[in-house]
């Protein structure tokens, strides 16, 4: 199972959190070293019933906040080391002074700052750390020096440290809190002071967040529920801070001490509770929110899926040649598995006398213009579909082009009615030659061309003899026979090459390219009127017909209309002397 991505909010609002409780551990003990050098007892400690904070502890607070900010995100190996330096600087000292309370004796370290104010203010072991500070100094030395070192040995070794040092100060803000001081055996001039113990909170606190990689921050960070648990964890912490505060600002409005501990009890307790009453409600309206954006993309894909396999066209994402993804509706529409497509050359799938028109892939993408083509796509039972393929350069969704989409959608129908189309607009419905536009377009075609090696272009007007005696006695359908008849025997009378070509009811026009003579044009006219002749028989019985047929070569220069028209003139000549006939002119 993939491992869960860090929620960046979280982690960003994490990292403001630890740099600003550096930022509160600058200015306590900035404003405790100005309360021992002007005598201002007031920024030593809260009450003087409670113990100060001495200037050693000040300094050395103050120095390892340096060293745990240097360490902070991406350090430079420079910056790791000054750190590693202050922590062991930090170490030294805490030693030192926890000696002088083992062996009883003074180093001098005690009034080493100060002398004079930590003197007059406090009597015993003036300026001096208490133990309880100093072994929770010691602990956070070793757990900051050993921030930068990477082996899992040393992460538990500095977790264990970092934990065990958050025992002593928890303790203490909370005895302070409640008032439980003897509970604990604080003395006003050995204990802990509250602005120590808070202190060291933030500085344990900002040493978890130096290492957001590092557990308990980063199982926090990969954890979907992280801001609640944070939102938890806060809460927590408040608790004792709203009892603390409420029962001090009650003593200071002159309440009764019998009164005190319930007021306060009871102000933070509805402080807390409307905290955690607002904060359920947000999470319940996100829970919402997210079951909704859930429920949305869960239809969306049902959407999606019902379009893919059912949809009419196939959608084919090309990365240059290659078929990155394919629709389920190929199946459907070409017979292929998806499989099959998926990785393969797009061209491996196009029919082969179309794979050189396909102007799809790299060469699209590098136009950036959406394209229409036509072609042929091979199926699986062997055949072939004729299919429209719309294609556009694709864009993921950090806005950057990633080769083409492609909508294929089939068109067989398509293809066969504008077939169709293109049949009736150039050919004869009934004797399946061509039209008359057709047989003059090609006509004017052939006399605007170059004359090769002496070729001529011979014409050929060919006329039914007595058509409406035969469809008057035999009706329009034995018409309709004869024309489709002769039509063809026409046909079998002349070269691949030629055109025969129906300009009007019964007429027929015959051009023949590439001849030398008119003799050689009035021999196959001739021989186009003997197979007319024959009989043809229809469901009635059988029928006589004969073609009266004008012949002659086109002069080069002139125009159709001139050529047809001296053709149409010998026809009628071969009419007036008996039909079934051919003249030449």
């Amino acid at each position: 199972m993939a491992a869960a991505e860090p929620d960046e909010h979280l982690e960003t609002l994490v990292r403001r959190g630890g740099r600003l409780a550096l930022g509160v551990v600058f200015v306590v003990s900035a404003s405790n070293w100005l309360g021992w050098a002007t005598g201002n007892e007031r920024l030593t400690r809260v009450f003087r019933s409670w113990p100060q904070m001495t200037p050693w502890t000040a300094l050395l607070t103050a120095i390892l906040g340096v060293a745990i900010l240097l360490q902070f995100g991406r350090p430079s190996t420079s910056r790791v080391w000054v750190g590693r330096a202050l922590s062991v600087a930090v170490a030294a000292v805490t030693v030192a002074i926890l000696a002088e309370y083992v062996t009883g004796r003074s180093f001098g370290l005690d009034q080493l700052w100060f002398s004079g104010g930590v003197t007059s203010m406090q009597q015993t072991w003036p300026g001096r750390p208490s133990p309880q500070t100093s072994v929770t100094v010691l602990l956070l030395a070793i757990a900051v020096g050993l921030t930068r070192v990477g082996r899992s040995s040393t992460r538990a070794v500095r977790t264990v440290s970092l934990v065990v040092a958050d025992a002593i100060p928890f303790v203490v803000v909370t005895a302070y809190t409640f008032q439980t001081l003897s509970v604990i055996e604080v003395a006003p001039s050995t204990g802990m002071g509250i602005a120590t113990a808070v202190t060291l909170l933030l500085l344990i606190g900002a040493a978890f967040i130096a290492r957001l990689d590092w557990n308990p921050v980063a199982w926090l960070l990969a954890r979907p529920d992280g801001r609640a648990l944070v939102r938890l964890a806060a809460l927590f912490a408040a608790l004792p801070i709203v009892v603390g505060l409420s029962r001090l600002a009650f003593l200071a409005l002159g309440v009764h001490e019998d009164a005190v501990w319930a007021l306060s009890i009871t102000v933070s307790a509805v402080v807390i509770g409307v905290a955690v009453f607002y904060l359920s409600q947000r999470e319940q309206r996100l829970l919402i929110d997210r079951a909704v954006l859930i429920r949305e993309r869960e239809d969306a894909e049902a959407r999606y899926r019902i379009l893919a396999d059912n949809a009419v066209d196939a959608v084919v994402h090309l990365q240059g040649a290659r078929v990155a993804w394919i629709s389920p509706s190929v199946h459907t529409t070409f017979g292929d598995t998806e499989d099959s497509w998926i990785g393969s050359g797009f061209n491996q799938h196009v029919h082969a006398d179309d794979v050189d028109f396909v102007n799809l892939g790299e060469k699209r993408t590098a136009t950036g213009e959406p394209a229409v083509e036509r072609f042929r796509i091979n199926c699986a039972d062997g055949g072939f579909h004729w299919v429209d393929c719309r294609s556009k350069p694709y864009t993921d969704a950090d806005g950057n082009t990633d080769g083409v989409i492609v909508a294929i959608r089939v068109v067989d129908e398509q293809v066969e009615f504008e077939r169709r189309l293109e049949q009736l607009a150039r050919f004869d419905v009934l004797t399946g030659l061509v039209n008359r536009a057709e047989a003059l377009g090609r006509l004017e075609s052939a006399l605007a061309g170059p004359n090769a090696d002496g070729r001529r272009l011979g014409v050929l007007f060919c006329d039914v003899d007595g058509f409406k005696r035969i469809n008057d006695s035999c009706g329009h359908a034995v018409g309709d026979i004869v024309l489709a008849t002769l039509a063809t025997r026409i046909r079998e009378c002349v070269g691949r090459g030629d055109t025969v070509g129906r300009t009007g009811g019964d007429e027929i026009l015959v051009l023949l390219p590439g001849v030398h003579s008119l003799d050689e044009v009035a021999a196959v006219a001739e021989k186009i009127r003997c197979r007319a002749a024959e009989p043809i028989e229809h469901p009635g019985g059988i029928i006589h017909a004969t073609l009266s047929i004008g012949a002659t070569l086109a002069v080069p220069g002139e125009d159709a209309m001139t050529a047809t028209a001296r053709a149409d003139e010998a026809m009628y000549r071969a009419k007036g002397t008996g039909r079934n006939t051919v003249v030449q002119v």
